[in-house]
């Protein structure tokens, strides 16, 4: 059985009580990729202190920075 999330939609914004920011950026194949900003580096620890270090997702570390993004037409 697939998971089909109901009231989740691209671009939901939850809030942490550490102060952590996690926005839903995708849904498909009922699987949810979200991207989580943290407010400080301890934050970040603490987050993944369970999780296993499997290395660089190169296909992520290959985007450009977010400015190449910026729309520079600007009127």
């Amino acid at each position: 059985m697939t998971y089909e999330p109901e009231d989740t939609s691209k671009g939901d914004e939850y809030r942490h009580t550490d102060g952590t920011r996690e926005v839903v950026f995708a849904l498909a194949d009922g699987r949810i990729l979200t991207v989580k900003e943290y407010p400080n580096g301890e934050a970040f620890d603490d987050g993944v202190a369970d999780a296993t270090y499997v290395g660089v997702e190169d296909d992520v570390a290959d985007l450009p920075d977010a400015s190449s993004f910026a729309d520079d037409t600007e009127e």
